[in-house]
């Protein structure tokens, strides 16, 4: 490969790695991103409070391959849709009513409660 053909391809590469790296960074930092987001004013990692644990929601969707897809809407939106997989009485605050949530975030935050063991 020649110099002229190799360094796109190099800054090519740097620029996506760019492009990831806050994604990474907020999925290493999931519990940093659930502070940041207030998640834990209603949410516990292992013990019910006024929502289902983190450790509880692992646990109901962790072996599902759908799982995300299932999730990050609610994460993202609130719950003021019905979804047959959400339960408990409390609802997830919609949109306005609590810091947004990119649905970047949203992804990366269901990461993070989907590895809670």
């Amino acid at each position: 490969m020649s110099a002229v053909t190799r360094y796109p391809i190099a800054a090519a590469l740097m620029g996506l790695s760019l492009s990831l790296a806050p994604a990474a960074a907020w999925a290493e930092g999931g519990e940093d991103l659930a502070r940041a987001k207030g998640c834990f004013a209603c949410h516990a990692v292992e013990t019910e409070s006024a929502a289902p644990s983190f450790r509880d929601i692992a646990r109901r969707f962790g072996g599902l391959a759908n799982a995300k897809l299932m999730l990050v809407p609610i994460v993202h939106t609130g719950t003021d849709r019905p979804a047959v997989y959400h339960w408990g009485s409390a609802n997830m605050p919609p949109e306005g009513a609590r810091r947004p949530v990119t649905n970047e975030e949203a992804e990366a935050l269901i990461d993070y409660i989907l590895s809670v063991k």
